[in-house]
């Protein structure tokens, strides 16, 4: 068996707009990315993450994307919005009517917008948020190499080209109101949280 399609970025978007899959390279290994918006996202994400209890985080094209994901964002959370491009998802209070995958117990729904890399290329040039979860069995370590991504089978369409590193994964902040609570400390660290 031979490792899965390697697709450029004009490729891999229209794949994804068909509501297929991709692994792309991130820091922290390969990530799956999805449309979540799409029907059928949910089928993906429960082939991938059976019985997963935590929403999905979001990669985001930009800072403009945040307006159609949340219903305000909090004064605090504009401190870290700043550092954006970086591997920092924060959680903040969802806006009605997005998927359930995507929204905590507690009103939140994560994003972030990617340091400089596949991952921000992919997002940008799709053009509106995919998913940003590791490409990974429950209980597993994120896939890093080509060859890996054959344990995924028809799961992935193919895969973006690009360098994959072995960073600690994103850090994950959550600013439901005014307050901030680190969820994962990750690759970006914050010292005066």
């Amino acid at each position: 068996m031979s490792a899965p399609p390697c697709f450029a970025l004009t490729e891999a978007c229209a794949l994804l707009r068909r509501g297929l899959a991709l692994a792309f390279p991130s820091p922290c290994g390969y990530g799956f990315a999805f449309d979540p918006f799409l029907p059928g996202a949910q089928t993906l994400l429960e082939s991938l993450k059976p019985g997963r209890s935590e929403p999905v985080g979001l990669l985001i094209p930009d800072r403009q994307a945040v307006d159609a994901l949340v219903a305000f964002v909090p004064a605090a959370a504009h401190r870290l919005m700043a550092l954006w491009p970086a591997e920092l998802s924060l959680v903040l209070p969802a806006k009605g009517g997005l998927p359930g995958d995507l929204v905590s117990s507690r009103g939140g729904v994560s994003m972030r917008l990617p340091q400089l890399g596949p991952a921000l290329d992919l997002v940008r040039a799709y053009g509106s948020p995919l998913t940003a979860t590791s490409l990974n069995f429950p209980g597993q370590k994120p896939a890093s190499t080509a060859d890996d991504l054959l344990a995924f089978g028809d799961l992935i369409a193919g895969y973006l080209a690009g360098q994959v590193g072995v960073q600690a994964p994103s850090t994950l902040v959550e600013i439901l109101s005014e307050e901030m609570r680190l969820l994962r400390p990750g690759s970006v660290e914050l010292e005066w949280l």
